[in-house]
């Protein structure tokens, strides 16, 4: 059976209770990730609108330098909005593809779950995945502000926020409610490619895996699955990741993007198209033990809760 197959006649309870295990087992795969979430998101940040040519850090020599100067705790700020995030968006996410991706493959090929064909794996990923981002864009605008105040702290200045909830009022009382949304665009972009080519990777690599190791519905197969999914969704991702981290962390007295297109054109001719793919080895670094972690947990919990195979 394919990842996360379900039988679309569900009971509402049968809903909740998916709902439930997708977005524990994001939970506990984030948390478990989160200080490569949070260097990937300073890496994004890093020498913004500067010269190609200028110096930057390395991966080791960020992680030396936040450790010196913020301490080891800096890689889990944000921490309450990125648990948010993964219940909302992650649950939301995981939990609706299996029911899109074989109203999509039934509706064009009478193919669902293991029958069914890439295109309608990537869609139900990308429809799943692009609807969910939207949903739960407050709680990423909130994530990456938190992670990217500790950064004031080096220059001297006083950090924007003490806390999530400070952040939320924060936010609220002088940008109003349209902040929570900036950057929606290229997040809803960036998860449409990101769970589009991710979701269908993992769940046709996991086919091919099954017949190459024959051992049926394996640990290797799984394994080797999430690694190949990791990899097409860091490439896929990172542009969009880029974008919505410089645009979601941005001070509306003082922009420096317009927009979407605005934001791609500057840093491409400032900074260089490698530019977008800053951050890329901790976005793999996370994306590897976040897909073999999340869909191992997610698998086990709607196999022990809902009584279905994966």
């Amino acid at each position: 059976m394919s990842v996360l197959s379900v039988d679309t006649s569900s009971t509402l309870v049968d809903g909740a209770k998916m709902l439930a295990c997708t977005s524990t087992a994001c939970c506990v795969a984030d948390g478990m990730c989160l200080p490569l979430d949070f260097l990937k998101t300073r890496l994004q940040l890093q020498n913004e609108l500067l010269p190609a040519s200028a110096e930057k850090l390395g991966v080791s020599q960020m992680v030396g330098k936040i450790v010196r100067t913020e301490g080891l705790g800096a890689f889990y700020a944000g921490f309450p909005a990125a648990m948010l995030r993964q219940a909302t968006y992650g649950g939301l996410c995981f939990a609706s593809y299996p029911f899109v991706r074989d109203a999509v493959g039934g509706a064009t090929t009478g193919g669902t779950g293991s029958d069914a064909p890439v295109a309608a794996r990537f869609a139900g990923g990308a429809l799943a995945g692009g609807g969910a981002s939207a949903f739960a864009n407050p709680t990423d605008v909130v994530k990456v502000r938190m992670q990217a105040d500790g950064r004031l702290k080096l220059l001297g200045q006083q950090p924007r926020y003490e806390g999530c909830l400070h952040a939320v009022r924060a936010i609220w009382s002088e940008e109003g409610a349209r902040a929570f949304y900036r950057g929606v665009l290229p997040n809803v972009q960036r998860a449409v490619v990101v769970n589009g080519a991710g979701i269908a990777a993992y769940d046709q690599s996991k086919q091919v895996a099954r017949r190459l190791l024959g051992e049926g519905d394996s640990l290797g197969a799984r394994v080797v699955a999430a690694l190949v999914g990791g990899v097409v969704t860091s490439l896929a991702g990172c542009p969009f990741d880029t974008l919505k981290t410089r645009l979601m962390n941005q001070d509306p007295a003082r922009p420096l993007y317009r927009g979407v297109g605005d934001a791609f054109a500057q840093i491409v001719r400032v900074e260089g198209p490698l530019a977008l793919y800053k951050g890329l080895l901790p976005v793999y670094c996370r994306q590897a033990p976040f897909n073999m972690l999340n869909y191992l947990i997610m698998e086990k919990l709607t196999s022990t809760f809902l009584g279905r195979t994966i």
